[in-house]
């Protein structure tokens, strides 16, 4: 601790744990060192440090669960909805590893459902792909993708752990997406999420629809994600400027 510095020393511990918990010396899930521990290691009172971790835990860095200590939590990643894009784009320009395990690639004829939202004929053949998506070491989300087989032939072998779904798309098939529509919704997580995502039974997690358009307006694909609440927080930013300048031109 720099005793000459203007910044309290609080501050100057808090931006030593929010440090190492960035650059993972601390990682999540892993209990913190007690006060005692901490007031030792740096030097400091009790009372200094229980400001520390107060400050970090109202910014969600770590979570206080009484009786047991402190612990590490994740940093919310934001997610903006207003540009098509996949997690690994996103994280990877925020400084995370992002990868996907294949749980199935495979093909199926269009039900009723997926007809409709890829705008094809019943019983068309699609491309069926359910992976698990990670950021840094843990689970993240459960992405099942569902597009037309012959827009897209031979998807399948272009497939690997480090290839996002948007990457193929571009380099592959020369194609980007112009707009996407989602449906968000909330859900508890049942057996089958908890033992891929690594979390428990009845834990918050959101469920997410998306289709997304090609520059024709054509469906491009439709999935049905499930992120863990934890792990990412959705943004929505909305603009009236341009609608403000017609009104106005109109006038």
């Amino acid at each position: 601790m720099n005793l000459d510095s203007s910044k309290p020393l609080y501050r100057q511990v808090e931006a030593d744990i929010k440090s190492k918990i960035v650059s993972k010396v601390y990682v999540a899930r892993e209990k913190m060192p007690t006060e005692n521990e901490l007031s030792e290691q740096y030097n400091v009172s009790k009372i200094t440090i229980r400001k520390a971790i107060q400050n970090l835990s109202d910014e969600g860095y770590v979570k206080k669960v009484q009786g047991k200590g402190t612990f590490i939590t994740y940093k919310k990643e934001k997610m903006y909805l207003n540009k098509p894009r996949g997690f690994k784009e996103t994280l990877s320009s925020k400084g995370h590893s992002s990868k996907n395990d294949i749980i199935q690639a495979s093909f199926l004829n269009a039900n009723g459902d997926i007809s409709e939202k890829l705008s094809i004929p019943l019983n068309t053949k699609v491309v069926y792909l359910e992976r698990l998506v990670w950021e840094d070491n843990e689970p993240m989300a459960i992405d099942k993708i569902y597009i037309e087989d012959e827009k897209f032939p031979g998807f399948i072998t272009k497939l690997s752990k480090d290839r996002s779904f948007y990457t193929i798309l571009e380099k592959d098939y020369n194609i980007q997406p112009k707009r996407a529509i989602y449906e968000i919704d909330g859900i508890i997580a049942q057996n089958q999420h908890a033992d891929l995502l690594k979390c428990n039974i009845g834990d918050p997690l959101f469920s997410i629809n998306k289709i997304s358009y090609d520059f024709e307006d054509k469906p491009i694909h439709y999935s049905s994600t499930i992120v863990r609440c934890d792990r990412a927080t959705y943004v929505v930013h909305t603009d009236n400027s341009n609608m403000m300048n017609t009104k106005i031109k109109s006038r």
